[in-house]
């Protein structure tokens, strides 16, 4: 069981890398948010589970705003890409 939930939680994760906003330029900066996805497996008292982690470190914060659109500081509305939103519609067991 741990396998199954653990490739399918590593598809959800290369999903959600594959479609997030990115920068044209290279090499990708450090805050890159394919850089700052990780996925997890763990076993609780219900059974394995998988967790897909955006952005673990404090500094770096963008992806969210990116999922969900946000004000910039001149004001301008930018809106979100719902990349996660997307992945996750992808990866639905029907």
């Amino acid at each position: 069981m741990k396998e199954l939930v653990a490739k399918r939680t590593g598809e959800l994760l290369h999903r959600a890398i594959t479609d997030a906003p990115r920068r044209g330029h290279s090499p990708l900066p450090w805050n890159a948010i394919k850089k700052n996805l990780e996925a997890y497996v763990r076993l609780d008292a219900h059974g394995w589970f998988g967790n897909v982690v955006i952005e673990d470190d404090p500094q770096v914060r963008h992806a969210m705003l990116q999922e969900r659109g946000f004000t910039s500081p001149r004001g301008r509305r930018v809106k979100g890409r719902r990349y996660l939103k997307g992945a996750l519609l992808k990866m639905r067991v029907e």
